[in-house]
């Protein structure tokens, strides 16, 4: 079953969910996907054929943007922690 409706986020950014009667309770997989390039979303979203080109000015601006955003939480064991991400993906189901 797929439901899809286009909703207004407020302010606070706070949204209910509520599910019909007709899905079985339990355990589920749910997808909340947000629109990258849709009207009002991200207008300086990067492009998909652009990412990864330094040559590309929008890829390079979104780099600016991102500039400094850990300074303050420093990834001490990013090595160990992308190594251990690795493995995870040889260990799916």
């Amino acid at each position: 079953m797929t439901i899809e409706q286009t909703i207004e986020i407020p302010a606070n950014r706070r949204v209910t969910l509520e599910i019909p009667p007709e899905v079985p309770t339990g355990f589920t997989r749910l997808i909340i996907k947000f629109p990258v390039h849709g009207e009002g979303q991200m207008g300086n979203a990067v492009p998909p054929e652009a990412k990864g080109c330094i040559d590309n000015e929008a890829f390079r601006s979104a780099l600016r943007r991102a500039y400094g955003a850990w300074k303050d939480k420093p990834w001490n064991n990013h090595l160990e922690d992308v190594n251990a991400m690795r493995n995870e993906w040889d260990n799916r189901d």
